[in-house]
C-alpha cells in the first residue's frame, strides 16, 4: 500500500489563506449591517448564515496552518486552490469596480 502523496503550499497561496480571515470579517460585517443576503457562495461554500462564514474562517485557518508546519494532502491541497481562486478573483473584481486599468488589475493573477 503507497503512502499518500503530499505537496507543499507556494508562500503565495498562504498569504491568501491569512487574508481570507479578514475578507470573512468584512463579509460578516456586511451580512450584520444587512448590506448581503444569504444566500450566496463564498470559495465554493454555500453561506446561508453568520455560523456558514466562521466555519469556513477555521477551514481557512486550519489550512493556514497546515500549509505553514509542511506538506499537505491532495485533498488538502485541491481545497486551498479552490480559495485562492476564489480570493483572487475577488480581488480582481474589486480593483476593476474600482477603477483600475485592467492590466494593473490583472497583476492578481500573479498570485495563481
Amino acid at each position: 500500500m503507497s503512502e499518500e502523496r503530499k505537496y507543499w503550499v507556494k508562500e503565495d497561496w498562504i498569504f491568501n489563506l491569512e487574508s481570507m480571515n479578514d475578507k470573512i470579517w468584512c463579509i460578516i460585517y456586511d451580512l450584520r449591517e444587512d448590506k448581503i443576503k444569504c444566500p450566496f457562495e463564498v470559495a465554493g461554500t454555500e453561506i446561508n448564515d453568520e455560523g456558514d462564514l466562521l466555519r469556513l474562517k477555521d477551514e481557512c485557518n486550519e489550512l493556514e496552518w497546515t500549509s505553514k508546519s509542511g506538506k499537505v494532502t491532495s485533498k488538502e491541497y485541491g481545497r486551498i486552490k479552490e480559495i485562492v481562486e476564489w480570493r483572487v478573483m475577488n480581488r480582481y473584481i474589486t480593483c476593476i469596480n474600482n477603477g483600475m486599468d485592467e492590466n494593473k488589475a490583472g497583476a492578481c493573477f500573479d498570485d495563481l
